[in-house]
């Protein structure tokens, strides 16, 4: 949801592309690979859900002494323990993670860009711009119609240095 959500930012506004090793108007990977507003809270709620988890299921050993406070011989026994409230906050909060993921989910994003995910084709269809631009991937970039035509005739949508306009609906690009 993150990545498509920068994706479809590409159409808004000029900004670098996000690469390791920035170089030029380029933007810097994210430290955790997302940004801070997504992955903070994703690992304070996954390390609570991890020790929920070790509170719900843990082991138990029992040692059996006789009267006179000596350890009997082979009188140890170990079992898996639960704690049934412990139990009921972890799937508590299991599925509030579930409900809030889901709500982030079913939220309508104002699509711009064409969808890409990971597919390089579509991706590569982004990235053709005009042979006059040279070295835009080391400046700031924006998705849209752009200046000139790949193919007589037919308006190209293509990430560009220069100005770009809005694409209108019911106009074939190629």
């Amino acid at each position: 949801m993150s990545g498509a959500n920068e994706w479809n930012h590409l159409a808004k506004s000029k900004k670098g592309l996000r690469v390791t090793k920035p170089f030029g108007d380029q933007r810097s990977t994210y430290f955790l690979q997302l940004p801070y507003r997504w992955s903070l809270p994703l690992i304070i709620t996954s390390g609570t859900l991890h020790w929920l988890l070790s509170q719900t299921f843990f082991l138990v050993r029992a040692d059996f002494f006789d009267r006179y406070g000596v350890m009997l011989e082979g009188a140890t026994k170990s079992a898996c323990g639960f704690s049934a409230l412990s139990l009921y906050v972890l799937l508590f909060a299991a599925l509030s993670l579930l409900g809030v993921v889901f709500f982030i989910g079913v939220k309508r994003m104002a699509v711009k860009v064409p969808t890409a995910g990971s597919c390089s084709l579509v991706i590569s269809a982004a990235c053709h711009p005009s042979p006059t631009e040279v070295d835009i991937h080391l400046a700031k970039v924006q998705w849209g119609v752009a200046q000139y035509q790949q193919i007589e005739g037919f308006p190209h949508c293509s990430l560009s240095a220069g100005f770009v306009m809005e694409p209108e609906e019911r106009t074939i690009y190629r």
